[in-house]
């Protein structure tokens, strides 16, 4: 027979083991932290659009409705990356520095001549030389930046496809299990965490779905409405264009300001003034204004409401620490605290109004049991009030008085 000291020993010993053996998985797992960072992003996100495509075609089948969206996002991707690496070959193939060098050339002259009349002549000469040498070391420095990136790409393909054949594959089983691991989470929580966990996971699905869902669609609605007033503006490569407005949109300090002030500059410079006024009106009305202003806040009412402070350092802190995948860490990391924040907080809530409950139904219960205590003495009666008319005190007078008389 076991006594409770062998049974704290073997507690500890299970404990060291499980804890030991996690650390081992986390440490094994740990090149793939952030495949399957991206998988349970991916899963989460596009939820949505396989319940949609369920609910459309009527597909019962978990296994092919989670086949028929990865597939669709898969060709959508495939589409635009193709088109943005045949579009930079394309140009790359074309790419002169020394016509590069006379294009920035011809643009410090025309910067010289705005300012000509309050630099003297000296100053503008030595200003142009330096600016020429920055202009070309800068050129160098990007194009060698632009060979390191393709080079590293090309030698890392063949990790990069293993990756994301690992990214699909449990992005797969994620669309398909998703909801039964979080029921199987639930199942195995004490009887009395039950209800607080449920409140915690609605919290956090609403806020992440006002920070990742909400937030992708307006960044993809952005670069939709961007491609298109592009290419009617006669802007080239407008599908590339609104890749990259979709991207810059992304980034709450950058924003698609970053694309369409510079791109008006260039038109501007090169005599299309015209041009250059148009994308500055259509950048700020349909990709700032519109976007920022009317789409975001309508879907946004739809979930949990996000203060702007925390949306502006979860999508921006995190880039400087962790860099590309901050978009996703950051956001997920201030989205668990927030949750655990209002859960916390509609929890007090709760406490205090059932704590007030109990104390009135106990005020209740002592009246109950402690009538009022009456305050008439025995020996006292109580006289019933004669309620009686003028006119029966008249009446029993004279009956009286005729009753003397006979």
């Amino acid at each position: 027979m076991t006594g409770p000291l062998d049974r704290k020993r073997f507690t500890l010993i299970v404990g060291i083991v499980v804890i030991a053996v996690a650390l081992l998985i986390v440490y094994l797992s740990w090149v793939f932290v952030n495949v399957i960072i991206l998988s349970i992003f991916g899963a989460f996100v596009l939820r949505p659009l396989d319940k949609k495509l369920r609910k459309i075609t009527r597909i019962k089948n978990r296994q092919i409705s989670a086949i028929l969206t990865i597939t669709i996002v898969a060709l959508t991707f495939s589409g635009l990356f193709l088109n943005i690496i045949f579009i930079l070959g394309s140009e790359l193939a074309k790419f002169q520095p020394d016509v590069l060098q006379t294009d920035i050339n011809m643009l410090i002259d025309y910067g010289m001549e705005l300012i000509g009349k309050y630099i003297p002549t000296s100053i503008q000469e030595n200003m142009k030389s330096n600016l020429s040498s920055s202009a070309s070391s800068a050129i160098l420095f990007i194009v060698s930046i632009a060979q390191r990136v393709v080079l590293n790409f090309i030698s890392n393909i063949a990790i990069f496809a293993m990756q994301l054949g690992v990214v699909v594959f449990l992005l797969y089983y994620l669309l398909i299990d998703g909801e039964n691991i979080v029921k199987t989470f639930i199942d195995i929580l004490p009887s009395n965490r039950v209800e607080i966990v449920k409140e915690f996971l609605q919290h956090l699905n609403s806020i992440y779905n006002s920070l990742f869902n909400v937030y992708l669609i307006v960044c993809v609605l952005t670069g939709i409405i961007g491609g298109i007033g592009l290419m009617l503006i006669g802007v080239p490569y407008p599908i590339m264009w609104g890749a990259v407005i979709a991207v810059l949109s992304l980034l709450p300090i950058v924003g698609p300001g970053t694309f369409y002030i510079p791109a008006a500059i260039y038109y501007y410079i090169f005599n299309e003034p015209m041009k250059a006024v148009v994308i500055v009106v259509f950048g700020w009305l349909f990709l700032e204004t519109i976007p920022g202003n009317i789409i975001r806040p309508r879907l946004m009412m739809q979930s949990g409401n996000i203060h702007p402070i925390i949306t502006l350092l979860s999508f921006t802190a995190p880039l400087f620490v962790v860099g590309a995948m901050g978009i996703i860490i950051g956001p997920a990391a201030y989205g668990f605290m927030l949750a655990l924040y209002r859960t916390y907080t509609g929890f007090e809530v709760i406490t205090k109004s059932g704590n007030k409950e109990i104390e009135e139904k106990a005020g209740t219960q002592a009246e109950d049991e402690n009538p009022p205590e009456d305050k008439t003495q025995p020996g006292d009666e109580i006289q019933p009030e004669v309620k009686t008319q003028s006119g029966d005190e008249i009446q029993s007078e004279d009956k009286t008085q005729s009753g003397d008389k006979t």
